[in-house]
C-alpha cells in the first residue's frame, strides 16, 4: 500500500488535514494535498500520483469528477476515490459528468474506519489498471480520446437505448444533427456501416466495454 502515491484534493482545510493525517498514519504515501482545482493540476503534474482521493464539491469551478476524468485521460491507470458528503453525485448539480470507470465512491458519513478508505484506494488502482488493459486490447483508446464531449455524451445516450428523437430533445438539436453525430462516432470507432439498428448495437457494445460494464 505504501507504494501507492496518493494526492488528496479537498477544499476544506480541516477535512483535508484530517484525511492527510489518517492516511499517513495508515502508512499511505501521501505525496501532496490540494485545496483547489488549480493546485490539484499543479500537484498532479509535479508528483504523478498513482491515485487521487478527491472531494466531489470543490466550490466554484471544476468538480472532483471533472479533475478525475481529466487526470484519467493523462494517466489511464490512475486510481480514483471520491470521498464526499453527497450520497449521489447528481445532487451536486444537473448534467454532472459520469464517474470515471472503476472509481470508488465513498460517502463521508458512512466511513467510520480509515481501513475502508485504504481498501478503496487499493481497489481503485486495481480497477483502473484492469480497465486500461481492456481498453488497450480493444484498439480503441486513441479513437475515444479524439471524440468531442458532445460525441461522448451521444455515445452514452445511444448505449442507454435512447432514440435519435429522444437524444435530439435532450440536446435541443435536430434529429438530423444527432444522425450526423452518430455517423461521426461510428467512423471514429471504425464501426462498419450496416443497418441503423446494428450500428447502434455496435456503438452500445463499445460504450459498455470502455465503461467496464460489459464485454
Amino acid at each position: 500500500m505504501s507504494k501507492l502515491r496518493t494526492l488528496i484534493i479537498e477544499d476544506d482545510a480541516f477535512t483535508r488535514a484530517s484525511i492527510y493525517g489518517a492516511l499517513t498514519n495508515a502508512q499511505i504515501d501521501v505525496v501532496a494535498t490540494a485545496e483547489s482545482a488549480k493546485r490539484a493540476v499543479e500537484e498532479f503534474e509535479k508528483h504523478d500520483p498513482d491515485v487521487i482521493v478527491a472531494d466531489l464539491d470543490l466550490g466554484l469551478g471544476p468538480t472532483g469528477i471533472d479533475l478525475a476524468r481529466t487526470f484519467r485521460i493523462r494517466k489511464p491507470t490512475l486510481g480514483v476515490v471520491m470521498l464526499t458528503s453527497y450520497s449521489d453525485p447528481r445532487l451536486l448539480r444537473n448534467n454532472i459528468p459520469d464517474l470515471p470507470p472503476g472509481c470508488e465512491y465513498l460517502v463521508k458519513s458512512q466511513v467510520h474506519e480509515i481501513d475502508v478508505v485504504t481498501k478503496a484506494i487499493a481497489k481503485s488502482v486495481e480497477n483502473a489498471r484492469e480497465g486500461a488493459l481492456i481498453t488497450k486490447s480493444s484498439g480503441l483508446p486513441n479513437a475515444i480520446h479524439g471524440l468531442t464531449e458532445i460525441q461522448i455524451e451521444t455515445l452514452r445516450l445511444v448505449a442507454e437505448g435512447l432514440t435519435n428523437s429522444e437524444i435530439a430533445k435532450q440536446r435541443f438539436v435536430s434529429e438530423k444533427a444527432v444522425e450526423q453525430t452518430i455517423a461521426k462516432i461510428a467512423k471514429a470507432l471504425s464501426i462498419p456501416q450496416a443497418t441503423n439498428q446494428n450500428q447502434r448495437v455496435h456503438i452500445a457494445r463499445v460504450y459498455f466495454r470502455l465503461s467496464g460494464k460489459g464485454q
